[in-house]
């Protein structure tokens, strides 16, 4: 559906929150699991990521292709791919965003630890919780720039209905 105008801001916008929402989601369960240990079962928390899924089949490989996305950014009326976003290097759409799990897991040596494998080693999931703090900080301040330019839309649109 082609949104015109204003409300297009306001989708667009729209989208950025509900994505940096996820994310400070995703990141607040990595920092509340950093220091989860194995189960008995040896099943670890894997630490989780936001990452953007592109549809292969609009991915453009010629420079002719690139061109012409390029040339369509340019007037929203001639971009004619309804409900897709372009990702942030701008060069294909992006249909939606996915959860990935990273397999990485740390070993530790902590032999008084009831659940120490025969060698003593406890295995933890791999996640830095200063790097989850920066990044929760990352989303917060997108999600309020996405606040401010959907505040300043509104603006825009209200304006617009005095004239």
């Amino acid at each position: 559906m082609k949104t015109p105008g204003i409300l297009s801001a306001i989708e667009t916008t729209l989208g950025g929150l509900s994505n940096q929402m996820r994310r400070m989601r995703i990141i607040s369960d990595n920092i509340a699991n950093a220091d989860r240990i194995a189960d008995k079962k040896g099943n670890v928390y894997k630490r989780k990521s936001l990452v953007p899924v592109q549809n292969r089949a609009l991915k453009k490989n010629n420079f002719s292709d690139a061109l012409n996305l390029k040339m369509k950014k340019t007037n929203q009326g001639h971009f004619n791919m309804a409900g897709r976003r372009l990702s942030a290097g701008g060069d294909a759409p992006v249909d939606e965003y996915k959860i990935a799990e990273h397999k990485s897991v740390v070993r530790e040596y902590d032999p008084n630890n009831p659940m120490a494998d025969k060698d003593g080693y406890i295995t933890k999931p791999d996640i830095n919780v200063v790097e989850e703090m920066v990044d929760m900080i990352t989303a917060t301040r997108m999600y309020e720039a996405n606040v401010s330019v959907m505040e300043a839309a509104k603006k825009i649109a209200k304006k617009s209905m005095e004239i």
